[in-house]
C-alpha cells in the first residue's frame, strides 16, 4: 500500500503540473482574442474531468474567465481525490486567480492544498519584470512571462512560463499542429494535435484543440500510465 500511495502522489502532482502547463502552449498556438474586448463580456467557464488509466476518474479541473475591457481575470480550480479499495490515498485542492491587462500578465495568487499541506504562490509586476514569490524563494522573470492559462490572447511574448503549483520558472517548446479526428464522448471531433516539452523539467505532453481554439482534451503519458483531461463544459 505504501508503494501505491507514493506512486499516486507522484501521479497527482504531475496531474496539476500538466493541467497548468498545457494551458500555456495554447496562448501561443490558439489565441482566443479576449484582450480585444471593448466592453464587458459574459462569464465563461470551462470544465474538465480527469481520468487516470490506473485509478479511473479522480477529479475535475476548471477555468472561469471574466473580461472587462482590456482586463481579463481567470480563476482556476482543481479537485483531485485518489482512492484505492475505499481508502483515500491522495487529495489535492487548487485555487488560483490571475489577471492580465491586454497581453501582459500583471498579477497572480495561487493556493494548493496537498494532503493538508498548503503552498501559496504570488506574482506581481515590478518595473519591467515580473516577480514570483513562493516557498522555494523570490525570483525575477522577464516581463513577457506567461502563466499557464489559455483563456486570453497573448500572441506576443516569450516562451518563459510560471508553473503556479511550485513557483518554478520554466521554458517550453511546442511542435505539431497536424489536423486529425478524435472521439469525445463517442462523437467525432476535428482537432489539431500538438506536442509540448519543458526545458528544465524535461516533460512531454499532448494537447488536442478544436477549430474555435478550445482545448478539448490533453494528457500526459509515461511509464506510470496516462492521465487525461477531457472537456465536459
Amino acid at each position: 500500500m505504501a508503494e501505491r500511495t507514493n506512486t499516486t502522489k507522484i501521479q497527482s502532482n504531475r496531474l496539476t503540473r500538466w493541467a497548468i502547463l498545457v494551458t500555456s502552449v495554447l496562448i501561443t498556438i490558439c489565441p482566443i482574442h479576449a484582450t480585444n474586448a471593448a466592453a464587458d463580456e459574459p462569464l465563461q467557464r470551462y470544465n474538465y474531468k480527469i481520468h487516470d488509466s490506473l485509478y479511473g476518474d479522480i477529479g475535475s479541473y476548471s477555468n472561469t474567465v471574466v473580461r472587462s475591457g482590456k482586463t481579463t481575470t481567470v480563476a482556476t480550480e482543481a479537485h483531485i481525490k485518489v482512492t484505492f479499495l475505499g481508502v483515500t490515498l491522495y487529495r489535492q485542492e487548487v485555487s488560483r486567480t490571475e489577471r492580465w491587462v491586454s497581453d501582459r500578465f500583471v498579477s497572480f495568487h495561487g493556493v494548493t492544498v496537498e494532503n493538508g499541506k498548503t503552498t501559496e504562490i504570488n506574482g506581481w509586476v515590478e518595473a519591467d519584470h515580473f516577480i514570483v514569490s513562493s516557498p522555494i524563494g523570490k525570483f525575477s522573470a522577464p516581463s513577457t512571462i506567461r502563466s499557464a492559462n489559455p483563456w486570453f490572447a497573448a500572441t506576443t511574448g516569450g516562451d518563459t512560463i510560471l508553473m503556479p503549483d511550485t513557483g518554478l520558472i520554466d521554458k517550453m517548446h511546442t511542435s505539431g499542429g497536424d489536423e486529425i479526428t478524435i472521439k469525445i464522448d463517442g462523437a467525432p471531433k476535428r482537432v489539431s494535435k500538438y506536442q509540448i516539452e519543458t526545458e528544465i523539467s524535461r516533460e512531454q505532453y499532448q494537447v488536442w484543440i478544436d477549430d474555435s481554439g478550445t482545448p478539448v482534451m490533453f494528457n500526459i503519458k509515461d511509464h506510470d500510465g496516462t492521465d487525461t483531461f477531457t472537456l465536459i463544459r
